[in-house]
Order: C-alpha cells, then sequence, then structure tokens
C-alpha cells in the first residue's frame, strides 16, 4: 500500500517531486506500514482507513519521510555501501581531498531503514503507531 502520491510529494515540499518519487514514496509506506502494523481501524476495502485524519497522517508521514531523504540525499534501496560518499576534508594547497565513506554510514543505514522523528510525530499526533494491539 502507497500512502502518498508524488503530486503529494510536491505539496508537501513546494518543489516537484524528483523523477524517483514513486519508489522514494513506496519504500516510505513501507516503513510507515510497519510503524501502524498494531493499530486498529475501521478500514475500506483497499486497506485505507476510513478516518480522514488517519489518512491525512499516512501520507503526510510518508511524505516527511521521503522530505528527509531527499535533504539527506538518501537513497533507501541503496543502504548505507550504495550512499554516495560524503567530502570531509578540501585543502587547496596540498590539493588533498579526503571523502568520508564509513563515519555517517550508520547513521545514512538507520535513515533508509527507520521512520524519522517527524514521520513518528505526525503519526502519534493522529493518534496511530502505538506499539500495542488493544480491542475496540
Amino acid at each position: 500500500m502507497i500512502y502518498a502520491t508524488p503530486s503529494d510529494l510536491a505539496t508537501w515540499t513546494g518543489s516537484p517531486a524528483p523523477d524517483n518519487a514513486p519508489v522514494m514514496l513506496r519504500e516510505a509506506s513501507g516503513l510507515v506500514g510497519d510503524a501502524i502494523i498494531c493499530d486498529l481501524y475501521e478500514a475500506t476495502s483497499t486497506g485505507l482507513p476510513t478516518n480522514p485524519a488517519y489518512v491525512d497522517a499516512l501520507r503526510d508521514a510518508t511524505c516527511a519521510q521521503v522530505e528527509h531523504w531527499i535533504a539527506a540525499q538518501i537513497d533507501p534501496l541503496a543502504g548505507a555501501g550504495g550512499q554516495e560518499p560524503r567530502m570531509t576534508v578540501s585543502a587547496i594547497d596540498g590539493a588533498s581531498v579526503s571523502f568520508d565513506t564509513y563515519l555517517t554510514a550508520p547513521d545514512r543505514l538507520n535513515s533508509a531503514k527507520y521512520l524519522t522523528a517527524s514521520s513518528w510525530r505526525i503519526l502519534r499526533r493522529a493518534g496511530l503507531g502505538s506499539s500495542w494491539v488493544s480491542s475496540w
């Protein structure tokens, strides 16, 4: 299930959606889906909540996740090893350039594997993202 469209993402960020937006939205939707797996709510035949506030929260949390990936230049499909190295040192006279290929790798991997704090906040404020199953 994909909770947001490239158009939703463009509205959220105020910028055109990138070419890989469908893939990023699919991956972010998977993380959002994992976060709400214990939540109980009435759903349509397609599995979306009937509560419009929940639908909005799922869309917004998905867009917030992708916005983070875009800003951090994270490719969620590439994993930590597939991320572009970041330049950490540059010198003109000594002609030295150094790239960080391991210092930020764990953080970049976590960014690709887990929801951002802003996405969690969106879900929590809507009453979603619980870690326990309750009954109605």
